[in-house]
């Protein structure tokens, strides 16, 4: 009897660890997003984050209007919660934002002080 407790125990384990894990949600966070910081020069006012997913890691670089365009450090996104890291004339800019759908919305801390900023995604015509 404790063999045959002790194997159907054995194999629940088993049938309970070879179960699929749930794929992980697909991130929304990557495409276009037009995007408009307060109370910095205006070659960094208005500009585009571009953001990509490559084997399930979130890159990117930003284009200001000027034509200057900068690659992202890193991106991250934990829920809605999104930083991402890009240096600016030698000078690391770290934006927190909160993604609301098609809407970011945060700060970037520059070596000025803190922005806000603002960031709609760009839909894709089909």
């Amino acid at each position: 009897m404790k063999k045959q407790i002790a194997l159907i125990f054995l194999l629940s384990i088993i049938f309970l660890a070879s179960k699929p894990v749930m794929a992980a949600e697909k991130s929304t966070l990557p495409g276009t997003w037009i995007c408009v910081a307060n109370d910095v020069p205006e070659t960094y006012q208005t500009s585009k984050i571009i953001i990509t997913e490559k084997e399930g890691k979130l890159e990117g670089k930003v284009k200001f209007e000027g034509g200057i365009e900068i690659s992202l450090n890193y991106v991250r996104q934990t829920g809605k919660d999104v930083v991402m890291s890009i240096y600016v004339e030698g000078y690391e800019v770290i934006i927190n934002a909160k993604q609301d759908g098609n809407k970011l919305t945060g700060t970037a801390d520059t070596p000025d002080g803190k922005v806000t900023l603002t960031a709609t995604k760009e839909t894709v015509k089909k």
